[in-house]
């Protein structure tokens, strides 16, 4: 009977060798992360999100970046517990019973509720009642009025109660007390030591510390329920909505609501002092401790298995995927299988190079693993064979027959007895090749003559597959060469077969699926992918599981979708090396042990993060922010603080802003303040939102309203006083230019008005005296005809003369003529000359039949000058033949008149003139030569003239011709036509 209890203790001994270290993935939350303390009493998450922590040196407030502290002002001491909300305020006791609440950034006592007596159970029912257990009275403070009421029992309080919306229940010395604040009941029966209770629909479970079998059912007799082990402590019991937690000073225990053990029995953190727990809005658990600081887990269903504190390294099915193979850094092989507990097949104490990759022969059951050599065992395990090499990879190409990759290329492995011959694809000569038994023949092709990473079969097409660092080689009964995609060489981390497909996955260009050694698919970041580095992959059916850099991916081949896992799921903050998928579940290798959950489990987030603004700052003074404020001028440099609550997204969350309805931009993940220094005055809206890992965002973006006031300079009375002032600077400075102007214009008038008067004055002069210069001359003739007696020439010669004159004399007072008035005074003067003449002269008039007369204005008595000088000058000394030409054209923009004689020319006169005793000066050409200076004075286009002698071939005088230009008038004013 002692042996047979002997080999018992030792078979259990030796089985709690192989059970190891077993928590779900958890981060710890401590003095390191900037908490006050380790020693955690007390736990609780706001309806703002934040999360409240009660420790021995007060309370703090943490939004999953930083903590808030609110030293406690007990005198009894610092330590604080039992947090209570109520309408945004906390509410906590120490352990000599006193009560204090939360006012902004400090602790205010209760006066109301000041107690020397110890500490005591309290709770909030009916939203305002506050009910706490004093030995025999009941004491209930409302929280909105300040009023206490105290009810008497018939028993004394112990510490337990259970309160719910609008009851509480209370355990008694010999009984439970149910209350809604307004009467009460007491129900006798035997509480068993009790210190906790827990009520459910159909129970009454009464809790002790530290008797065995702890839980008992108080209405049903006390039956005990035997769910716990012996010598424990309970610390503490949490009831959650479909949960019971059981916290221990070893750990902690969770019950459906039937006491049932869920997660298996599992104890979470066994050997850690669990003083209270909380699940948050995100379905995270939060573990307080008593020495630890807080326990944050992510999801209660990832696992992490460690043993002996060392690195797994490589992973491979095991029992029909029940469990896994599991190589570590120490080149240690382990198995994990239902149980969850590591069992040893192969522990070489010498070696501590880690194990690269594991496989085991379906057919055979027998087991290889890849280090830095490869070991052979049997199907029990032994030790077949140790081949010194690096190798890396290993697969089966048929019966007894395996390639390895290693550090200097493939090596093909017999495992059988007898000599195998090299299959003919896979030679490198003409000649037949062998394989020594239980022996290597290294693969000669250049295409392996380098470092190889991965081999792998395919027996749908005979094709073995070979990645190395110059690409994925391919060899078949068809021929050889190097995979290529998109013309390129591919290098991959890893090779599966399967079917007709082979699945390759890269350090660049995600994963490749292949065919007959064709690319037929890529699945790359657009894809949806969060890397195009993939470094182990497995395939579950329709779905790959990628290994990428700091994350793990589950892609469905069928539609794309993907699913993201991280540390903010559950996964450990620890390198991942390698992965494989069982019926139910994945195993992850990380140097921090294994790490296993439950494939098909939801991980999307789908809790909306919250957004509370925690500070706003004027000019960096703090500032109440309750609503839309208005500052003043030089309150411009703005500063929100605000914290969002989503502690399991960490820092994978997108978090953007933006003013006045603008554009959104985006913060870094991890900032929690927006600096807004020298604002311009105006109305300002700010809005900032936030999405979770998942893309969910707040329900509401933070929104805030400021008004920065103008600077008086900018108020409507400065601009209008101003608009005012320089409107009448503006005004009398443009009335003082333009009096300024007005004076200078009309001293310019004055002397223009002045000049042309006098220019009038000596016009008229000039033309008064060349009146009497022609009227002169005509008397001459008058007296010469009286004194030949010819009365009838005298009598027509005198009445042209007299019309001639009347002309004259009308045309002296005009500034300018028409035309037709010019040429008719022309003809009258011609007349009289041709008589004077005796017929001896003759003259014609020529007129462009474009010009109207009528119509065209140029000074008076302009050109009757110049056609007295020819018949005068030119004409005079010329016996017969007398011609007198006048031709009137329209030019573009003048009237051009040509005077043209056939006299003896310039010349010939001037040489006459000259032997004339008496010398006499042409009057009328001087005086007009003045009067065209006068007249082209200021004008912009003048009055030209030009006198051309006109001769024949051989030099001699022809006459004279004159040329004037004179532009066109419009009306009788003198404005000129272009």
């Amino acid at each position: 009977m002692n042996t047979i209890r002997y080999y018992i203790i030792l078979l259990v001994l030796c089985s709690c060798l192989w059970v190891q270290a077993q928590n779900p993935v958890y981060r710890v939350i401590n003095n390191l992360n900037g908490l006050s303390s380790n020693t955690i009493y007390s736990v609780l998450q706001d309806k703002k999100g934040f999360v409240w922590v009660a420790h021995d040196k007060g309370l703090s407030r943490y939004d999953g970046k930083s903590f808030v502290h609110y030293e406690s002002i007990a005198k009894q001491g610092r330590s604080l517990f039992n947090l209570i909300e109520y309408q945004n305020v906390i509410y906590c006791q120490d352990f000599a019973g006193n009560f204090y609440y939360t006012c902004h950034d400090r602790l205010i006592q209760e006066p109301s509720l000041i107690w020397k007596g110890g500490f005591m159970p309290s709770a909030i029912i009916n939203t305002q009642q506050l009910m706490s257990c004093i030995a025999d009275t009941l004491r209930i403070f409302d929280l909105q009025t300040k009023k206490i009421k105290k009810i008497k029992i018939k028993d004394y309080f112990n510490w337990g109660i259970s309160a719910s919306n609008n009851h509480l229940l209370a355990l008694c010395a010999n009984g439970l007390y149910k209350t809604d604040g307004v009467k009460g009941t007491f129900m006798p029966l035997n509480t068993y030591n009790s210190f906790f209770i827990t009520a459910t629909s159909k129970e009454v479970y009464g809790i002790s510390k530290n008797h065995y079998p702890y839980i008992r059912r108080l209405l049903h007799g006390g039956r005990p329920v035997e769910v716990l082990k012996p010598n424990i402590f309970v610390q503490d019991v949490v009831t959650l909505a479909d949960e019971i937690w059981v916290l221990t000073s070893s750990g902690a225990y969770c019950f459906d609501h039937d006491f049932k053990p869920k997660y298996g029995g599992f104890c979470f953190f066994e050997g850690v002092s669990i003083s209270k727990l909380m699940k948050d809005r995100e379905g995270c658990y939060w573990f307080a401790t008593l020495n630890r600081g807080i326990f944050f887990v992510p999801n209660i269903s990832f696992r992490l298995y460690q043993y002996q504190q060392l690195e797994l390294t490589a992973l491979a099915d095991y029992q029909q995927g029940e469990g896994v193979l599991i190589g570590t850094e120490t080149q240690k092989l382990l198995t994990f299988g239902k149980q969850r507990q590591f069992q040893v097949l192969f522990n070489d104490k010498a070696s501590n190079h880690e194990i690269i990759s594991i496989f085991e022969d379906e057919a055979s059951h027998e087991l290889m693993f890849c280090s830095n050599r490869l070991v052979l065992l049997n199907r029990h395990y032994g030790v077949n064979n140790i081949l010194e090499m690096a190798a890396k990879s290993i697969t089966k190409i048929q019966e007894n027959l395996y390639a390895v990759a290693y550090s200097g290329g493939v090596y093909l492995l017999n495992r059988s007895s007898q000599k195998m011959a090299v299959p003919r694809w896979l030679q490198n000569t003409k000649h037949e090749s062998y394989i020594a038994a239980n022996s290597l023949y290294a693969l000669t092709q250049s295409a392996v003559q380098s470092r190889s990473r991965y081999v792998a079969f395919s027996a749908s097409d005979t094709t073995l597959y070979v990645a190395t660092i110059m690409g994925v080689a391919y060899f078949s009964p068809k021929g050889q060469g190097f995979i290529t995609n998109r013309g390129s060489h591919i290098y991959g981390s890893q090779i599966i077969t399967e079917g007709h497909n082979t699945y390759v996955s890269t350090f660049s260009e995600g994963l490749l699926i292949l065919q007959n050694q064709k690319v037929i698919r890529q699945i790359s970041r657009k894809d949806g992918l969060a890397s195009n580095t993939i470094y182990r992959f497995k395939k579950d059916q329709q779905t790959l599981w990628l290994l990428e850099e700091g994350m793990l991916q589950a892609y469905h081949l069928p539609t794309g979708r993907t699913m993201n896992y991280s540390s903010i799921d559950g996964l450990p903050r620890a390198e991942i090396k390698d992965i494989a998928v069982g019926k139910q579940q994945v195993f992850l290798a990380t140097t921090d042990g294994l790490a296993v959950f439950d494939k098909h489990i939801p991980i999307r987030n789908t809790t909306r993060p919250l957004i509370s603004l925690t500070k706003f700052t004027v000019n960096d003074q703090l500032r109440d922010y309750n609503g839309p404020l208005e500052l003043n001028a030089d309150q411009n440099s703005i500063g929100i603080y605000f914290s969002v609550l989503s502690f399991k997204s960490e820092d994978e969350l997108k978090i953007n802003y933006r003013i006045n309805e603008g554009k959104w931009l985006s913060l870094p993940a991890q900032s929690r303040m927006l600096s807004f220094p020298s604002l311009s005055f105006g109305s300002y809206r700010l809005q900032i939102r936030v999405f979770n890992e998942d893309g969910l965002m707040t329900k509401q973006p933070l929104e805030l309203q400021f008004r920065i006031n103008a600077p008086f300079y900018w108020q409507g009375w400065f601009i209008g006083l101003v608009l005012i002032l320089l409107t009448v600077i503006i005004y009398s400075y443009f009335q003082w230019r333009i009096n300024d102007i007005k004076q200078k214009n009309q001293l310019i008038a004055d002397k223009l008005q002045l000049e042309q008067a006098v220019k009038q004055s000596i016009l008229t002069s000039i033309r008064s005296q060349m009146n009497p210069h022609f009227l002169f001359n005509a008397l001459n003739t008058i007296q010469a005809y009286i004194y030949t007696n010819d009365k009838e020439n005298a009598s027509v010669y005198l009445g042209k003369f007299s019309e001639l004159t009347r002309r004259i004399l009308d045309m002296s007072n005009k500034d300018s003529v028409p035309l037709s008035e010019e040429i008719k005074s022309l003809t009258l003067y011609l007349d009289l000359e041709k008589i004077r003449f005796e017929d001896l002269l003759s003259y014609t008039i020529e007129i462009d039949p474009d010009l109207q007369p009528d119509f065209v204005y140029i000074p008076p008595m302009l050109i009757q000058p110049y056609v007295e000088n020819a018949i005068k000058h030119g004409l005079l000394h010329k016996r017969d033949n007398r011609q007198v030409l006048l031709r009137f054209r329209k030019e573009i923009d003048c009237l051009l008149v040509i005077i043209e004689d056939n006299g003896i020319g310039r010349k010939r006169s001037g040489e006459l003139k000259k032997l004339k005793e008496k010398k006499h000066e042409s009057f009328a050409i001087s005086a007009n030569q003045k009067r065209l200076e006068i007249l082209n004075q200021g004008a912009k286009y003048s009055i030209m003239m030009e006198i051309i002698d006109k001769q024949n071939n051989l030099g001699e005088a022809m006459g004279t011709l004159v040329n004037i230009r004179i532009p066109l008038m419009k009306s009788s004013a003198n404005v000129l036509v272009k």
